[in-house]
């Protein structure tokens, strides 16, 4: 058996009804997984991420306008990804709090 780390690699994001995607290749870490096993995937990926919420994202008015449709899923948010060159989709997906979308990015020599 190899020791290798088989890299994940950005793929299209193809969204279902509610808006949500998971890359397939991102391991299913849980609902109750703390964050040791994420950072760990991430550091043996070479990855960044950063978390952006729905809530977050929108201004004021889209987000009064996306509570008051009342199925609180992901359907229509475009996610505003972080600042910088590389990032890609790891998954769109609901909380408790509001949807997420988890983005990843190869770590960059030197930062």
């Amino acid at each position: 058996m190899s020791d290798s780390v088989v890299l994940i690699q950005p793929l299209p994001v193809q969204r279902d009804n509610c808006g949500n995607w998971t890359h397939p290749s991102l391991p299913d870490f849980g609902e109750n997984c703390g964050y040791e096993p994420i950072a760990r995937w991430l550091e043996a990926q070479g990855l960044d991420s950063h978390m952006v919420a729905l809530e977050d994202d929108l201004t004021a008015d889209e987000y009064d306008a996306w509570q008051a449709k009342g199925d609180y899923d992901a359907e229509g948010w475009e996610p505003t990804a972080p600042a910088g060159d590389g990032w890609f989709v790891l998954s769109i997906h609901d909380t408790e709090v509001s949807p997420v979308c988890w983005w990843a990015r190869r770590k960059i020599a030197g930062a």
